[in-house]
This record gives structure tokens, C-alpha cells and sequence, in this order.
């Protein structure tokens, strides 16, 4: 059984693949101050009531934008099933050509979303990526990551707005029924929902328009559950990024 982390700012996604069975996920905060053992033991408590045994786990993928958390992660692996975990990084086979003024400047979590949807979708891909930053990037006509957009996120927006200025309140981000917001609560949702989803769709458009041929267009990341039903025509793959890292170990063992 493969297991799959991704490390990011505000959650950290695991994927179990196992050969013959549907894949299993599980997801804690990324909080900077975790300890090794208080994510042994949610592990654990997580691998019991899965009944997965520490032998099933055979090996070992980590993509990691936390580099306070990546070390954590390798721990885990060799002392909980006795495996060194690969890195996404330099050394790995990605299968995905990085054309920017500076390749080593694309996340992980980038390369490894690139590489899931070039293997799923094929090339000519617009990726929204819903995470910490909202991420729109273009997998060309080549299967190459050629570039993205990056801007604050839903979480960093709701918690900015409600920090930032005394007279709004915390709230979570929620689809209002209509646009046009007539009390306080929703007139700030319709800007995280509305407006997070209508900005990102228009990068995607003019991505498209500048590339000079149609895109497929694929929905992901954490919190694009919060705005799925408002991507109308895209695809919703909330755990590319995973599939991209099962992908990228499948290509370095072979």
C-alpha cells in the first residue's frame, strides 16, 4: 500500500492506495507547533479504525510546502512502517517540464496537481487550486506546467476581513442564495464566494485566450468544496494533488 502526504499550509492530506480497493483519506491541520508524537498518535488512532495494519504500508510519497513538518512526516514513516518516504523534489522523475523564468520556484504542490492532470485529463488543462492561496495554472498543449496566478485564499480572506477591520465579523465561508447581499453576513460571503469563484474562472478564460486553444478546466484543493457548485462545466477532482503524487512514485519505481 502506497501512502501519499501532502503537506500544506492549512491542512495535511493523506491518501492510502491500495492495489485492488477504492483509496482512503484522511486530513489534520498543519498547525507549525505539532508534535512528533501528537501525530503519531492520531495516525494511529486513524490506521485503527481503518483497520489498517503498519506492515500494509509499504511505501511512502511526501510533497510538502511546510518544511517544519516534512522531517515530522519522514519520522513517522520509518518508525510506524519501517520505510523512507520519497520526497517530491529535485530527485524525483516528475514527468512534468516546468517552463517559468525559475522551475524551482513552483511548489510541490503544483508539480504534483500538474502531474495528475496531465495523467488524468491529458494536456490543455486550466487547474484551479483552492488552498491556502487560490492558484490558477495552464498544463500547456505540451504537458507542461507554463505558468499560474496566485492570490490570497478563502481561509486567509475570511480571516483577514474579520481581523482587519473592527466592525465585520468572523464568519465561514457559505453560498448566499442570491448575489446581492442584504444583510451583513451574506454581502461578505458573496465576495469570498461569488467573487473568489468569478475572478478565478476569468483568469481561467483569459489563461485560455492567451494559451490560443481550448482548455479543459479541472476544480481542486482543499477548500473548493466551498464553491464547487458555483464552477459550472469544470471538473471536480478535490484529490488530484494526491492522485499526482501516486502517479509521480509509479513513474520513479518503475
Amino acid at each position: 500500500m502506497l501512502l501519499a502526504i501532502d503537506i500544506g499550509n492549512t491542512m495535511t492530506d493523506f491518501g492510502f492506495f491500495l492495489t485492488d480497493e477504492k483509496p482512503l483519506f484522511y486530513r489534520i491541520k498543519s498547525r507549525r507547533d505539532l508534535s512528533f508524537e501528537e501525530v503519531k498518535t492520531s495516525f494511529e488512532l486513524f490506521l485503527k479504525a481503518q483497520e489498517i495494519k503498519a506492515f500494509d504500508v509499504d511505501k511512502a510519497i511526501i510533497s510538502s510546502v511546510v518544511p517544519a513538518l516534512t522531517k515530522i512526516y519522514q519520522d513517522l514513516c520509518v518508525e510506524l512502517f519501517r520505510i523512507e518516504a520519497k520526497i517530491l523534489g529535485p530527485k524525483l522523475k516528475t514527468g512534468v517540464k516546468v517552463n517559468t523564468d525559475n522551475p524551482k520556484e513552483v511548489g510541490a504542490d503544483m508539480i504534483a496537481a500538474t502531474a495528475g492532470a496531465k495523467a488524468k485529463y491529458g494536456p490543455c488543462c486550466i487547474v484551479v487550486d483552492y488552498g491556502t492561496a487560490n492558484k490558477v495554472f495552464l498544463v500547456d498543449k505540451d504537458g507542461a506546467f507554463a505558468g499560474c496566478a496566485i492570490g490570497a485564499g478563502l481561509g486567509l480572506q475570511t480571516n483577514s476581513l474579520s481581523s482587519s477591520a473592527a466592525l465585520l465579523p468572523e464568519v465561514s465561508p457559505q453560498i448566499p442564495a442570491k448575489i446581492l447581499g442584504k444583510n451583513t453576513f451574506d454581502s461578505m460571503n458573496s465576495a469570498l464566494t461569488y467573487g473568489n469563484a468569478f475572478a478565478s474562472m476569468g483568469l481561467a478564460d483569459a489563461m485560455e485566450k492567451e494559451a490560443g486553444y481550448p482548455c479543459k478546466r479541472i476544480l481542486t484543493g482543499g477548500f473548493s468544496s466551498y464553491v464547487a457548485r458555483l464552477f459550472d462545466g469544470y471538473i471536480y477532482d478535490p484529490r488530484l494533488l494526491l492522485e499526482g503524487l501516486r502517479i509521480i512514485y509509479e513513474r520513479n519505481e518503475k
